[in-house]
């Protein structure tokens, strides 16, 4: 999809609905899979016209790179200072102290266990026996230093991972982050309609994927019940 085709869905979108600040998040996400400088650029304007919140979509950024890498992150930062602008100065780099680091591992063990409910012992269990450290980065790194920050919502925060995985493809990791939307508090609609959100993005095939895990998500949870 080129710059002007993007453009002119994003205007198309009916985002009248409470989810808009979810969905378009969600794309932005999406945007930033994708690594594109004109796609990320686009939807980043039209946040910035719809007068959308900056600090929000700022922490979209900063957290792709845990699914993402560094590298799709970097770039997404470059086109964000691009269509915002440099932050005032003043902001220094500072030690991270103890406190600060404690503060993570409680924050990223809550969190953890919040997004992954009753399968939190499982997946405790199973990355301790394939790499602790893995386990203890993604507790300390990835629910707490970035995904306990402020500014966005853990459902905002989960659809946005959700987006990302899509585009890129990921079946294992974004079957766990669907069902963590929904132990955040997501809808099962608004997962759907994420999906067909970022579908000009993500393409059908990856589209498709994601169709099959919601549905298969929807089946065991109806069978809960």
């Amino acid at each position: 999809m080129d710059k002007a085709k993007f453009e002119n869905y994003l205007n198309r979108l009916d985002l009248s609905d409470q989810d808009k600040s979810t969905r378009l998040l969600s794309i932005l996400s999406a945007a930033i899979a994708v690594c594109s400088e004109d796609l990320t650029e686009t939807i980043l304007l039209f946040l910035k016209k719809d007068g959308f919140n900056r600090d929000a979509i700022y922490e979209t950024v900063l957290q792709s790179y845990l699914f993402l890498g560094f590298p799709r992150m970097i770039e997404g930062a470059i086109v964000f200072n691009k269509v915002f602008g440099d932050f005032e100065e003043g902001n220094k780099i500072e030690k991270i102290s103890s406190d600060e680091a404690e503060l993570w591992f409680s924050n990223g063990i809550k969190l953890c266990q919040q997004v992954y409910g009753t399968n939190y012992e499982i997946l405790k269990n199973r990355f301790e026996n394939i790499s602790p450290e893995i386990f203890r980065w993604m507790v300390i790194e990835g629910y707490g230093k970035v995904l306990s920050r402020p500014k966005m919502t853990h459902i905002e925060r989960e659809l946005a991972e959700v987006a990302a995985l899509i585009v890129d493809g990921r079946e294992r990791q974004l079957l766990s982050h669907i069902m963590g939307s929904l132990n955040v508090g997501a809808k099962m609609e608004l997962i759907k309609e994420v999906n067909l959100d970022i579908k000009p993005l993500a393409g059908n095939k990856n589209f498709e994927l994601a169709e099959k895990i919601i549905n298969d998500v929807l089946i065991k949870y109806e069978a809960k019940k």
